[in-house]
């Protein structure tokens, strides 16, 4: 009985042997990869999803005399996560409160300034690392979003007035959210054509200029 309870600890040293000298792998609960270590000898970790394909629609060169909006919709097999949003606007002849509002849409919109993939203009929904796919949801400004879900996110703004006699007046800083840096669930749009956000801006009122912005940066899954 000795001789085989030492045989036992002597296989298991044996086996065991080659995780002392060579590191133990560690493997990923959902796939058989491993992970691995960087030629400084370090295994790193990431803040966030920085392998998944990421993408910033933006518009520029927006009237703010008149509401103003971003639309993006699910592709069919990928759905999204929004990181952050941003949104420029301008004064007006007279001071008001600008809303802003980040809503589900539950069908799909409409109509709108479709977002060029890779554009080289004012308009573009564009990838982050080049060869990672162009985004094939639909990406408008300034459509009709489709049926209203719940909203996920809203804010004002006061608008700055214009004094008599004025003329080209400083821009106000653009006003930008960031999800998901301390840890929290970033919004999530499931996939599937029918599921989107609207990302809207009210006017800035008689005397803005056209130089309202919008943009959305998205991690796509």
């Amino acid at each position: 009985m000795r001789t085989a309870s030492a045989f036992r600890v002597l296989a298991l040293l044996l086996i065991a042997a080659p995780a002392w000298g060579q590191g133990v792998p560690i493997k990923s609960g959902a796939t058989s990869d491993l992970a691995t270590v960087d030629t400084n000898k370090n295994m790193r970790v990431s803040l966030g999803a920085p392998t998944r394909a990421t993408y910033t629609a933006s518009a520029s060169g927006l009237t703010t005399t008149s509401a103003y909006s971003m639309q993006l919709e699910a592709e069919a097999g990928r759905g999204f996560r929004i990181a952050k949003i941003c949104v420029g606007t301008t004064v007006a002849t007279a001071a008001a409160l600008q809303t802003v509002i980040l809503r589900r849409s539950t069908a799909a919109g409409s109509g709108g300034t479709t977002l060029t993939a890779e554009g080289t203009s004012t308009v573009a929904v564009s990838q982050h690392v080049p060869g990672t796919g162009n985004w094939s949801g639909r990406a408008v400004h300034t459509g009709t979003a489709g049926t209203a879900g719940a909203v996920l996110d809203q804010w004002g703004m006061t608008v700055g007035e214009l004094g008599a006699g004025a003329a080209d007046p400083n821009s106000q800083p653009v006003f930008c959210k960031t999800y998901g840096d301390a840890g929290e669930q970033m919004p999530t749009v499931s996939s599937g054509t029918a599921n989107g956000i609207s990302l809207s801006v009210s006017s800035a009122g008689a005397g803005g200029l056209a130089s309202g912005s919008i943009s959305i940066t998205f991690i796509a899954e």
